[in-house]
């Protein structure tokens, strides 16, 4: 090897060696130990420190390594709390389905047994059965309605799957496209390829009739051009035309189906923010891969390079409002309530984040904004489970506003509905 080509490896392997011991000191040096997650605990001295770095943002984004990580849910159930309680952020918006998660949701009449059986059948069912989740869905959200502070709920996906969408969307869509009286309404097309289409909507793999959906869609937002932009019957058609893209996509062995979703969703978050919850203070409970920053910076597989995240935090504006926390975790074992497999969690790097965490320490936030504010000229990187529970190699300082640590992940586990 070149003597040249060897000085430089040489000299990067000892930076890269710095860098990682400047951000490990700045983990240990900082980290605030959080005393529990159990949703019941609401002495919230010890989530202060998760207040004080997020200060001012109108919008906190909590994610999750896998959508069954049960020690999440009761971290993050207790975070809306005092999110809700000490912070004054009264929406909670879920990833979950566009159109009944907002029109469902707001037709809805708030009594508890009503809100339960809404929120079972309307919510992803990886979160409203699982038992972890209880606590927040069918306990202390129905609870806020009879008091003065009520926590809203909305979602944002574009995926169509709740049962209120399943039987009024085409409804609702149906009566608003009347009224608009274009000339598409009249046509058998409209009938054939259009309305008949959402009687089997729900992961339909037939690519002819998403395309003809496509086309359909295409003709109506032609004919809707002059339509007022910022309504929702507008939004939510964009939407579905995006939900049937990111499946044509995915049937024709695309490599861009989920970023077409991820797209959508930062835009029907953009549209939340800026119409229905303007200067509202917005909760965001999703995986972590959509809410992270800068995915491109990671180095890895099933890294998607462009989502939510990202689209959203292009908006400088938009950026400045939003503080993202990250979920990570050491040890133990994760998996669904909708699969039967249980997986062990990745060991973690030994010159990696979960490392630098004491192993008697159960619970930890870590605040990298601050960090960041300090350091601002270089790209850190470093070993961390920050995606998934897989380690990745990537500036995660840039990628996440916090990390919220737990050591013990454990599955979700089925809720009994008696």
């Amino acid at each position: 090897m070149p003597k040249k080509i060897l000085l430089t490896l040489c000299v990067l392997i000892v930076i890269s060696g710095c860098v990682k011991k400047e951000v490990s000191n700045y983990v240990t040096e900082n980290l605030v130990e959080i005393k529990t997650i159990s949703p019941d605990s609401t002495e919230f001295s010890d989530l202060e420190a998760l207040g004080e770095a997020i200060g001012d943002s109108r919008v906190v984004m909590l994610g999750e390594q896998d959508h069954g990580d049960g020690s999440t849910f009761l971290a993050k159930t207790r975070i809306i709390k005092y999110l809700h309680e000490r912070k004054n952020f009264d929406v909670l918006a879920f990833e979950s389905d566009f159109f009944a998660l907002n029109e469902g949701w707001s037709k809805l009449e708030k009594q508890e047994s009503k809100i339960n059986a809404f929120v079972s059948e309307n919510i992803f069912s990886i979160w409203s059965k699982s038992k972890e989740c209880e606590n927040l869905l069918y306990h202390y959200i129905p609870k806020t309605y009879t008091g003065k502070k009520p926590l809203e709920i909305t979602g944002f996906d574009n995926q169509v799957h709740a049962k209120y969408s399943l039987s009024e969307l085409k409804f609702f869509i149906d009566k608003f496209l009347k009224r608009e009286k274009i000339k598409y309404v009249g046509t058998k097309k409209y009938r054939d390829d259009f309305i008949a289409f959402f009687d089997e909507i729900k992961y339909n793999e037939d690519i002819r009739k998403q395309q003809k959906f496509n086309e359909s869609l295409r003709q109506i937002i032609t004919e809707l051009a002059i339509t007022d932009i910022a309504s929702f019957e507008m939004m939510l058609i964009k939407s579905l035309k995006s939900t049937t893209e990111s499946e044509i996509a995915l049937l024709t062995k695309r490599n861009d189906p989920l970023e077409i979703r991820d797209k959508q969703m930062a835009e029907n978050l953009k549209w939340l923010l800026k119409y229905k919850f303007q200067g509202t203070k917005v909760i965001v409970w999703a995986h972590n891969i959509h809410i992270l920053k800068h995915p491109e910076l990671i180095k890895g597989d099933f890294i998607i390079k462009r989502n939510m995240g990202s689209y959203l935090t292009a908006d400088r504006d938009l950026n400045s409002q939003i503080y993202v926390v990250g979920f990570n975790s050491r040890t133990t074992t994760y998996g669904r309530i909708t699969g039967n497999k249980i997986f062990a969690v990745e060991e973690p790097s030994k010159s990696g984040f979960e490392s630098w965490i004491p192993e008697n320490i159960p619970y930890a936030f870590v605040d990298f904004q601050r960090y960041r504010a300090r350091n601002p000229s270089e790209k850190k990187y470093f070993p961390m489970k920050g995606a998934y529970h897989i380690t990745n190699f990537a500036p995660w300082i840039e990628i996440y506003d916090g990390i919220f640590y737990i050591r013990d992940m454990y599955p979700s586990s089925l809720r009994s509905e008696k």
